[in-house]
């Protein structure tokens, strides 16, 4: 141990690599630390204001909340006719232009 730091203070100029590697090093683990951090704390805002949405209905009216969430899911089969049939034609759309591209580039 004695050795080394009469090395470092021999060559100062390692010392200053080793220190920024270290502080490049603290920086990238502080900011996935703190990016993981504000990602929970997102979901868990979302997954708390999805639970509070769904009691408040449900506490306001508990025997009408089977009725209102078979109001939601009927509307939503209603339009999935609509929503597919709408996916189908840019799918097709998609299609032709990709198989026009690749005459194109055939005939060249």
């Amino acid at each position: 141990m004695d050795d080394l730091v009469a090395y470092l203070s021999a060559h100062p100029v390692v010392l200053v690599v080793l220190a920024a590697i270290a502080l490049v090093l603290i920086y990238f683990v502080i900011r996935k630390m703190v990016q993981f951090i504000l990602v929970t704390i997102l979901v868990l805002l979302v997954i708390g204001i999805v639970f509070g949405y769904g009691y408040y209905h449900y506490s306001g009216e508990p025997e009408r909340f089977p009725e209102t969430v078979r109001e939601v899911v009927d509307k939503i089969g209603d339009q999935r006719e609509r929503i597919i049939e709408a996916g189908k034609d840019v799918v097709e759309k998609v299609g032709e232009t990709i198989k026009e591209k690749r005459d194109t580039a055939e005939q060249r």
